[in-house]
């Protein structure tokens, strides 16, 4: 998983989550202690992974901890209400949110860098407006968002959006609000 947030050329899910370490290598490691910690005390490993890489995007494994996994989880859980909380402030004019002006960084952005947007919110988002694609080409060398869009690519293919169900959210909270 580690190579999948770390690598362009690894996805997770086209290789299934393999890669070409040999057992000795393995056992040569000095951290294999953890890796068998985790696959015992969790049912689901990859999850405690991805809800460690998400906090920490380059994470060592002795790094991980439990409390990331469980706010992980809780806002997993909660996830389409909290949803309709982080756009609330924003929905009677979301318009400028997206929009790039002299290679500024966009509302939404600055949102999220504040901790007032999740990652998730910005994954839903571009799936109901794509804005990503319009963001890479006039930013293509803003920093901040070439490692943010990198992160948001390999983090959506974890999660299962319901793009429908998402638009009709967000559609109710624009009729609410006018």
């Amino acid at each position: 998983m580690k190579a999948h947030f770390s690598r362009e050329d690894y996805d997770y899910h086209k290789y299934g989550g393999k890669t070409k370490v040999s057992r000795d290598s393995y056992w040569k490691r000095k951290d294999r202690y953890y890796f068998a910690r985790i696959a015992n005390k969790y049912d689901e490993p990859q999850d405690y992974f991805l809800a460690n890489f998400i906090k920490d995007k380059k994470g060592y494994i002795a790094n991980f901890n439990d409390e990331n996994y469980q706010s992980w989880k809780l806002k997993r859980q909660g996830f389409f209400d909290m949803f309709a909380v982080e756009l609330t402030p924003y929905i009677t004019n979301l318009n400028p949110l997206f929009k790039v002006e002299n290679n500024q960084h966009p509302k939404l952005l600055k949102e999220y860098l504040g901790r007032r947007i999740s990652l998730e919110t910005l994954i839903i988002l571009d799936e109901l407006v794509q804005y990503a694609k319009d963001w890479d080409k006039k930013l293509g060398d803003d920093i901040v968002w070439k490692d943010l869009s990198f992160f948001l690519k390999k983090y959506k293919g974890f999660l299962t959006i319901d793009a429908k169900k998402y638009r009709i959210k967000l559609l109710n909270l624009i009729e609410e609000s006018s």
